[in-house]
């Protein structure tokens, strides 16, 4: 069975939340971190708002997979999830990785096919400017 088609058939109900749109790079750094992380650290990691991370955090407790804790004054977070759904969403960013590659190369092969054009362009205007000239 393809990766793909492993994690479309998952039901777990963090992944079905990531195709929501929680932030892949929140969830991805507290499902790879040894240690728990506290909403700032997290935050500043990944370019993210201290609310927009809170609020991530919010929804992750809610849903029963975040565990927070109290380490002097600080609250740290880590995620409580099963060996097969931490497989799962392994996986899951394994092919989220390979898919934002991919637009990336996509990206450039049209920035560069513009680039191409842009260049052809000017080199017709230019042997046509050579051309006005010599007449």
């Amino acid at each position: 069975m393809s990766e793909k088609s492993y994690i479309m058939d998952m039901d777990s109900f963090l992944v079905s939340r990531l195709a929501e749109g929680l932030p892949f790079e929140i969830v991805r750094g507290l499902l790879t971190s040894e240690k728990p992380r506290h909403l700032r650290d997290l935050a500043r990691d990944y370019g993210a708002s201290p609310a927009g991370v809170s609020d991530v955090l919010a929804r992750l407790k809610r849903a029963g997979v975040l565990v927070e804790q109290r380490v002097g004054n600080r609250r740290v977070f880590s995620l409580c999830v099963s060996d097969e759904d931490r497989e799962c969403l392994n996986r899951l960013f394994k092919v989220y990785e390979l898919q934002r590659v991919r637009q990336r190369a996509q990206r450039a092969n049209r920035r560069s096919g513009r680039m191409s054009a842009k260049l052809q362009d000017m080199d017709e205007m230019y042997c046509f400017y050579k051309k006005a000239k010599q007449l």
